[in-house]
C-alpha cells in the first residue's frame, strides 16, 4: 500500500482531486433556491462536499438500488423502475449524477427521462470514466466478478462499502454523449476531460508511480485529453 507521505509528496493539495473539481463545478450553478436532484444517489456517501442536503431548496435520490431508501444524505428518495422517474415533468432545476452513466443499459431512455424531469434552463451535471482511458479499459475487459473482488481493495475502500455495481460503458466517449444529448433533446453540452490522481493505483508503490507518470503526461499536452481518465459534463435542457 502506497504510504501517506509518498501520496502527498505528488499531490500535497486538491488540485488533481476530481471529486473536489467536479463539485466545485457544480456549486457554481447550485444555491439555496435549487430543486436538485441526484440521479443514480446509492447509499451515504459520508463526504461532505458531495452533500447538497441543507445547502439547496430540497434534494431528491433516485436509484435503481433500494439502497437510496436508506440514504439520510437526501430530502427524499425515489426508486426508478422499468427505466422511469416516480416524478413529475420539469421538477428540477439541476440533476447530479456521479459515476452513473458507465452503469446504464439504455442511454436513451435514461437521458429522455432527466430531460423530461428538468425545467428548461436546467443544468444535468455529470461525471463517468471516459472509456479511452486505461481504467475504464482495464473494467470493460474484465468480467463482473473480477470487479468484485479487487475494485474496492484496489481504492483501500472500507470493508464495508458496497460491492460494484454491474458496468456497460455505453455512453462512455464524448462521441457518443454528444450523439446521444442531442437524440434526448438537450440543447447543449459542455465537457471537460480530468485526469486525477491515480487513486485507483495506491494498492502498491510500482503501479502508483507509473499512473503518477501517466497523469502528469495526459494533463501536459492538450492532444492527450481524449485520453484522460474522466469526464465531466453539462447537459443543459
Amino acid at each position: 500500500m502506497v504510504s501517506e507521505s509518498l501520496l502527498r509528496r505528488f499531490y500535497p493539495d486538491d488540485t488533481r482531486n476530481g471529486t473536489v473539481a467536479f463539485y466545485s463545478w457544480v456549486r457554481q450553478h447550485v444555491g439555496p433556491t435549487t430543486e436538485l436532484l441526484n440521479l443514480g444517489a446509492g447509499p451515504p456517501t459520508r463526504t461532505a462536499i458531495r452533500i447538497f442536503k441543507g445547502e439547496v431548496a430540497r434534494v431528491v435520490g433516485a436509484d435503481i438500488d433500494p439502497i437510496v431508501l436508506d440514504n439520510d444524505e437526501l430530502d427524499d428518495a425515489v426508486l426508478i423502475e422499468d427505466g422511469l422517474l416516480p416524478l413529475p415533468d420539469q421538477a428540477f432545476d439541476a440533476i447530479v449524477s456521479d459515476f452513473t452513466f458507465e452503469h446504464v443499459q439504455d442511454p436513451a431512455g435514461f437521458l429522455a427521462e432527466a430531460h423530461r424531469v428538468l425545467r428548461p434552463g436546467g443544468s444535468f451535471f455529470f461525471r463517468t470514466p471516459n472509456r479511452r482511458h486505461y481504467t475504464a479499459t482495464i473494467a470493460r475487459l474484465t468480467p463482473h466478478w473480477f470487479h468484485i473482488l479487487v475494485a474496492n481493495r484496489a481504492r483501500n475502500l472500507p470493508s464495508d462499502t458496497h460491492e460494484p455495481w454491474r458496468t456497460f460503458y455505453r455512453m462512455n466517449s464524448a462521441e457518443v454523449l454528444e450523439r446521444a444529448a442531442a437524440a434526448a433533446g438537450f440543447r447543449d453540452l459542455e465537457l471537460k476531460m480530468f485526469e486525477a490522481e491515480p487513486s485507483y493505483l495506491v494498492f502498491a508503490t510500482v503501479p502508483f508511480l507509473a499512473g503518477v507518470a501517466y497523469e502528469r503526461i495526459a494533463n501536459r499536452f492538450d492532444a492527450l485529453a481524449r485520453y484522460r481518465a474522466s469526464i465531466f459534463g453539462r447537459l443543459i435542457r
